[in-house]
């Protein structure tokens, strides 16, 4: 996943707004159903029934396939985009990249979709799929394409909770292209020279990171030039989202973002209230950051960050921005509460494989059998485009343990919930934003910046 994406995709207060007219649009053409209804026997035959086969001397059938771009994992794409057309004659896939970072693809994405004129299948970020998800707009995904003969057959093929991202009302609606979640990365070399070991001296704890950190900072005519760690708080540039990271450590604490019906905020408990306060007091208290500051995610590979939170495809980025960092970084488990009742990661975030609903029957049958291929080569996925496909076969794979620190964050995925897939994802996850950022520079108390981010969440769910 390239910095350049993430780091636009959490910043999306206006992507949010277009989103809610864009699919305010989409309504007419989608059914507001969890999945289309099949069709009756006087209609189209269903996507499951058609064999996509065509004669050598038909016209070509062609499947149009949308990606956000990341140029690893295009040319395996194309690689195996050119294998399936081989192995399919007559049909032909249009792979269309882009345009730039998420928040444009998404738009992109969705104004196709609202307009009738989306893309057969595509890849998409899970946290933009709650909206298409709400409006019936992709088709669920096949098991006996993948041989198996029941959704959940195919879900035990995955490392337990990596699918969860992808269903809605308990049906599957894709697989994953890459999944993901922010681990501690760490500069061994900045550790040493403050006389520590990383391997045995990393935070296993929030509360580590306070002593840690005043071993690790550096200051000159009294404003830091070192920082041993930083929070994100959702400013331009940011390459990973303040809301996972928090809505993990509340996790942690037993806090969740949605009641059990998804009818009611919870972001202003005390899990919640105790996360945000730790990323507040982290600036004005024990003024160890400071949100002012180069990001803590460039700062990092720059060589001025000690430790900074990002997910498994960052190190391939550190390497390409700056191998001498790269050789000396180490990867240790996101810190826990000492009283933590989860042991968990932050939340969890992904990008899957979906199949438009409003495809005709043939179309939707061959973009299944397409997203099959895509997702059958994740030794491949992973040690030449960093990517985590986390099938079952990989995590016991002898490939797998090649991936330095890839351990790390499978073991951090046990039991992480991903954030919610919601019709208002989009803009749950912006009030939340908000909420961070009146913390840590208004210095609003951290209770009433999440009072006030539930009562804007509650405000959004009832628009459903």
């Amino acid at each position: 996943m390239s910095a350049r994406s993430l780091r636009s995709t959490f910043r999306y207060g206006v992507l949010a707004v277009v989103l809610v007219s864009l699919l305010a649009a989409c309504a007419p053409a989608f059914a507001p159903t969890v999945a289309p209804a099949p069709p009756t026997p006087a209609m189209q035959p269903t996507a499951a029934s058609v064999q996509p086969t065509v004669a050598p001397s038909a016209e070509p059938i062609k499947i149009v396939f949308w990606s956000h771009d990341f140029p690893p994992r295009e040319k395996l794409d194309r690689k195996y985009i050119a294998k399936f057309e081989e192995e399919n004659p007559g049909v032909k896939v249009d792979y269309v990249i882009g345009p730039g970072d998420d928040a444009q693809y998404i738009t992109k994405l969705m104004t196709a979709m609202a307009s009738g004129e989306g893309p057969d299948c595509f890849n998409l970020l899970s946290m933009g799929a709650g909206p298409l998800l709400g409006q019936g707009a992709v088709a669920p995904v096949d098991p006996k394409v993948y041989g198996f003969d029941s959704q959940q057959a195919l879900e035990k093929s995955y490392v337990e909770g990596t699918l969860e991202g992808f269903k809605y009302d308990g049906k599957l609606y894709a697989v994953p292209s890459e999944v993901s979640l922010y681990s501690l990365f760490i500069n061994k070399d900045l550790f040493a020279k403050a006389g520590l070991d990383a391997d045995k001296d990393y935070p296993k704890t929030w509360e580590d990171l306070i002593p840690l950190a005043r071993k690790l900072n550096k200051t000159e005519n009294g404003q830091l030039v070192q920082r041993a760690f930083d929070f994100t708080y959702g400013m331009a540039d940011d390459a990973t989202s303040p809301v996972l990271t928090l809505a993990g450590m509340a996790y942690q604490l037993g806090g969740t973002v949605l009641n059990a019906d998804a009818s009611e905020a919870t972001v202003d408990t005390e899990p919640w209230v105790r996360s945000l306060q730790f990323m507040q007091d982290w600036v004005y208290k024990e003024k160890l950051g400071n949100p002012a500051l180069t990001v803590s995610t460039i700062g990092f590979y720059e060589g001025s960050v000690a430790m900074a939170l990002s997910g498994s495809w960052y190190s391939s980025y550190v390497k390409d921005q700056n191998e001498a960092v790269y050789r000396v970084h180490t990867v240790k488990p996101l810190p826990r509460w000492k009283d933590a009742i989860n042991n968990t990661g932050a939340y969890m975030y992904a990008y899957g494989l979906f199949v438009n609903a409003a495809s005709s029957p043939e179309k939707q049958a061959l973009c299944q059998k397409l997203i099959k291929e895509l997702s059958s080569h994740s030794e491949e996925y992973l040690s030449e485009a960093g990517l985590l496909q986390p099938t079952m076969a990989l995590a016991g794979s002898q490939a797998i343990k090649q991936v330095p620190n890839m351990d790390v964050f499978l073991s951090d995925m046990k039991g992480t919930p991903y954030w919610p897939a919601h019709p208002k994802t989009f803009e749950i996850s912006d009030a939340l934003t908000r909420a961070v950022q009146r913390a840590v520079t208004e210095n609003q108390p951290a209770a009433e910046a999440l009072r006030q981010a539930k009562q804007e969440i509650d405000a959004l769910l009832k628009e459903q």
